[in-house]
């Protein structure tokens, strides 16, 4: 038997592969086996037809309308359902904030919203509250009643009555909201306080200070540490605004001590462990300590001799640099230009620092700017006292050249008359013209009435009383009256005997008195 060569490696792998079949006559020859059938191809099934939106039903609605709440979503029918538009939907409905709960479901194009809608406030109570009355602490609630209740809502009025408290330096107090579920789906809101001790200040710590001792540093500040001797004091207690007060009052103390380039690196206010007391650190550096170079005055105005106003200095060179002497210089400087009728000349002052001698030169810069004449003399605030009893006492008046000493002179006569408050300032604003200036005060007239009841009764089988009235303001002209009503009742006697009297006294300007008896 002739046997044929296998050829190659391939050929070989490809007669091992197939099914082979020796024929009768013995020859060798590759029978290849039957197909194997395809493997079939997964093909894409057909999208589903997206779904219309037939209808929008609103179920579980107690107040609202139906068509109010489709108003707040973005379904509509005859749009195409998607799983993205009824997750919208979700989301607009909840940020009404009206809706306790809500679920969007879809039934073949018949959507269904069921929703339940939060309760309306029937009234808000504050429980535990003793430090702090509800006068105070109602403004900070911005939720009333009739209105819809909502978990943000009380969230935000929480956080405000706590910060009410820290600003009391309560800062361990809480607050915790509580439903008092109602008919009709209404609620009431418990806020229950728990005031808690008032934060005091249990130690004051300063870090890097070598010219000046804690103790002295203390000193300056209006904070205080809690001691027992302090028991009545109110600095020992911890507040935040009074904690960057006293980071002003450190550095001004430096300034005045002559350190120029003095800062608090940090203040740090830390609870302690029992979140009750606070512990203050101040990180500060001192720099170098200055002292004052060349200083001068430079004037435009023609009316001041620099060399005249420099002479009259209280700094001298070689003096330790004081920031305080430096602001009465500038607001001395201001005043002697206003004895001149320069309301409004402005006083710069120019330094110059030399880090290498440690001096500090100052130039004060007096501007230019022209004479000012009032213009016009405005009072506001009266009710009772007629404008002339106020303008009399004014030393200027309108047309005259402005004089701050006079000014201030007027401040001081209106105060005099004990009519008013005691921190009355005359204010001065710029008028119609660069050289035009308005005179202003606005007073407030104190309570001067006084009314005074007595009553006797003597041996005779006689009683009597008396009422008097009394007015430091008579007829809106600020004088004194006095109406006096006695009465006398006489018993056993049928008859009243009553008789009035009205002293009438009138100080004019002149300071004489008239009095006269009707």
């Amino acid at each position: 038997m002739e046997s044929r060569p296998l050829g190659n490696f391939k050929s070989f792998g490809v007669f091992l592969m197939g099914s082979t079949a020796l024929a009768a006559t013995g020859s060798m020859t590759p029978a290849f086996a039957q197909a194997a059938p395809a493997i079939p191809v997964a093909q894409p099934e057909a999208a589903a037809p997206a779904e219309i939106i037939q209808s929008i039903t609103v179920v579980g609605t107690q107040r609202l309308e139906a068509d109010t709440v489709r108003s707040y979503i973005r379904l509509r029918t005859g749009q195409q359902w998607t799983q993205v538009s009824a997750d919208q939907a979700l989301k607009d409905l909840y940020a009404t904030e009206l809706f306790a709960d809500v679920s969007v479901r879809n039934n073949s194009g018949a959507v269904v919203i069921e929703v339940r809608e939060n309760p309306v406030v029937n009234r808000i109570i504050l429980e535990g509250n003793k430090r702090i009355k509800n006068d105070k602490i109602e403004p900070e609630i911005k939720l009333a009643p009739r209105q819809i209740y909502s978990r943000s809502k009380v969230r935000a009025d929480v956080a405000r009555i706590v910060e009410l408290y820290k600003r009391q330096g309560r800062f361990a107090a809480v607050v915790e909201p509580k439903l008092v579920q109602l008919d009709q789906n209404r609620v009431d809101i418990v806020f229950e306080i728990t005031e808690g001790p008032k934060s005091k200040v249990q130690q004051i710590n300063i870090i890097g200070n070598d010219k000046f001792s804690d103790g002295q540093l203390r000193g300056e500040m209006v904070t205080k540490q809690a001691r027992f001797y302090r028991f009545f004091s109110s600095g020992t207690s911890y507040d935040p605004d009074r904690l960057a007060f006293d980071q002003q009052k450190l550095r001004q103390f430096y300034l005045t001590q002559g350190y120029a380039d003095f800062r608090v690196v940090s203040a740090v206010a830390e609870l302690t462990p029992d979140k009750q007391d606070f512990i203050i650190t101040y990180v500060v550096e001192e720099g170098s300590r200055y002292k004052f170079g060349d200083v001068k005055v430079e004037s435009q105005i023609r009316d001041f001799d620099s060399g005249r106003l420099t002479a009259t200095l209280r700094m001298k060179k070689g003096d330790y640099y004081n920031a305080k002497m430096v602001e009465d210089t500038v607001e001395s400087l201001s005043e002697t230009a206003g004895l001149f009728g320069y309301a409004f000349a402005d006083v710069n002052p120019d330094f110059q620092r030399d880090k290498e001698t440690l001096t500090m030169g100052i130039t004060f810069n007096v501007a230019e700017s022209p004479r000012v004449f009032v213009e016009r003399v405005d009072i506001n605030g009266n009710t009772l006292t007629q404008d002339k009893v106020v303008r009399r006492e004014f030393r200027l008046n309108e047309g005259d050249a402005f004089n701050s000493i006079q000014v201030k002179r007027t401040a001081e006569r209106i105060k005099s008359l004990g009519y008013f408050q005691e921190d009355l300032e005359v204010e001065q604003a710029q008028g119609s013209a660069p050289d035009r200036i308005v005179l202003t005060t606005n007073i407030e007239e104190k309570a001067t009435g006084e009314l005074s009841l007595s009553a006797g009764f003597s041996s005779k089988k006689t009683s009597s009383s008396k009422v008097q009235s009394a007015s430091a303001t008579f007829a809106v002209l600020a004088k004194n009256y006095g109406p006096t009503f006695p009465i006398r009742l006489i018993r056993n006697q049928p008859k009243l005997d009553l008789r009035s009297r009205i002293c009438l006294t009138v100080r004019w300007r002149f300071q004489a008195t008239y009095s006269a008896v009707i």
